[in-house]
């Protein structure tokens, strides 16, 4: 009886150092992951990270700036936290916020997460009218709160083809007068984490080649989103 009792602690205990093991490995390469990330995102937009500074942050659990947007909505789908505008606007605000410690401009507090009310262009493209933000910023979040209703009873290539087509949308309406792709790229993380995806660094290297083109056509972006999923489906 002795023996039996004592084998059944060890076997739980053998059990509980594996788990907190596998959590452990889990964490570092999702540290990994949003270090990667994050530099490629801030890099994109011509921003230099130091990626040991933004690991350190991440290990933390930094509250503010580009590192506290991501683990803000890596807790908000762990949470299972409803897709909701509040949610854009603390993301971009958070972005923000800390920016000018990276060289770039400091914005002003009236434009971390408030939609803009001013005109933006975007490689010659003129963004979203002031006037029509809000409607439109509650019609694109309707459609991604109905995509969550549903998304569990669909593919991975559907999933992903739908989280591509509101990264489209999201940076043609370019809600923000700062961070936009930025936010928008921190939004797909979200959604993918949301959908059970793995997902993917957006890459600064070949940007030009590769992610600027697929803002002319949104299949393009479906394209760009497909072939960087593991997991989906290349086909379509």
């Amino acid at each position: 009886m002795y023996k039996r009792c004592l084998c059944a602690r060890l076997t739980q205990r053998v059990c509980c150092e594996r788990a907190l093991k596998r959590e452990t490995v889990d964490t570092k390469h999702e540290i990994d992951f949003l270090a990667r990330f994050i530099c490629a995102s801030d890099a994109i937009e011509g921003i230099t990270d130091d990626p040991k500074l933004v690991r350190r942050q991440l290990e933390r659990g930094a509250k503010r700036g580009h590192v506290g947007a991501l683990l803000y909505l890596k807790d908000a789908v762990s949470q299972r936290t409803p897709f909701a505008q509040a949610l854009v606007q603390r993301t971009q605000s958070l972005i923000v916020s800390e920016q000018h410690k990276k060289g770039e401009r400091e914005i002003a507090p009236k434009y971390r997460g408030n939609w803009r009310d001013c005109d933006v262009w975007i490689g010659g493209r003129k963004g979203a009218s002031p006037a029509y933000l809000p409607s439109l910023m509650l019609e694109w979040t309707e459609k991604v709160v109905c995509w969550q209703a549903r998304s569990a009873g669909w593919g991975a290539q559907e999933n992903v083809a739908q989280i591509a087509r509101f990264h489209f949308e999201y940076e043609h309406i370019h809600p923000f007068v700062d961070g936009n792709g930025r936010s928008g790229r921190a939004l797909v993380y979200y959604m993918y984490r949301f959908a059970d995806l793995t997902p993917f660094v957006f890459t600064a290297g070949d940007r030009h080649e590769t992610y600027y083109p697929c803002f002319r056509d949104p299949s393009k972006m479906v394209d760009y989103f497909l072939g960087r999923t593991v997991g989906a489906p290349k086909d379509r």
